[in-house]
């Protein structure tokens, strides 16, 4: 055997057992990628759940299911803006989703109370801007709840007090005018007659 002849030999053998370890590349499957995340959904494997439903929605775009799950997944993470990111997707492919509205709804409202919560740890009073928008999104909360809903029991209480309170002032202070107009004598001489 010549010298050149073993190198060869060398690198066709590894060529060779390469070719054999290697299996056609499993192309995964809208079906496969569900069920797969189903399955980590159900071992409470969550993140893994939410990347198999993300490889879903790409292997089928036109599928609401995938991004459902995704949204679903992200609100019970605390994660509410990805929630709604989801929902939205859900939205765009089926505008009549009930579950979708209802995921935009509770995610947008939990987005909205930690924005406040934000705004009101930063002492800072909001500027114009974003007193227009509170006074929008108040506007609309009393019209969709009632405008009792913005009203805490609490602060109901105190206003109703302070109303009560105004008002007992005030038919305090015309009291002594009220007597001061009064007839004096028989009522009834107002009346005329004998």
């Amino acid at each position: 055997m010549s010298r050149l002849a073993i190198p060869v030999c060398v690198v066709a053998l590894f060529a060779l057992s390469a070719c054999a370890t290697l299996r056609p590349a499993e192309t995964p499957d809208f079906a496969g990628s569900m069920a797969a995340a189903h399955v980590y959904l159900a071992a409470g494997q969550d993140s893994a759940a939410a990347a198999a439903f993300e490889q879903a929605a790409a292997l089928d775009p036109a599928s609401k299911e995938p991004w459902l799950e995704i949204a679903r997944i992200r609100q019970a993470q605390g994660r509410h803006v990805d929630a709604l990111a989801a929902a939205e997707q859900v939205l765009r492919r089926d505008p009549t989703d009930a579950d979708a509205h209802a995921l935009t709804v509770t995610s947008g409202l939990e987005v909205a109370r930690r924005t406040m919560l934000r705004l009101m740890a930063a002492d800072v009073p909001p500027d114009e801007q974003q007193q227009a928008v509170g006074k929008s999104i108040a506007m609309l909360m009393a019209e969709v709840y009632g405008p009792e809903f913005l009203l805490s029991d609490e602060l109901r209480t105190k206003i109703a007090r302070e109303a009560i309170a105004r008002y007992r002032a005030k038919r305090v202070e015309r009291l002594p005018e009220a007597r001061q107009d009064e007839p004096k004598g028989d009522p009834l001489d107002l009346l005329g007659g004998d």
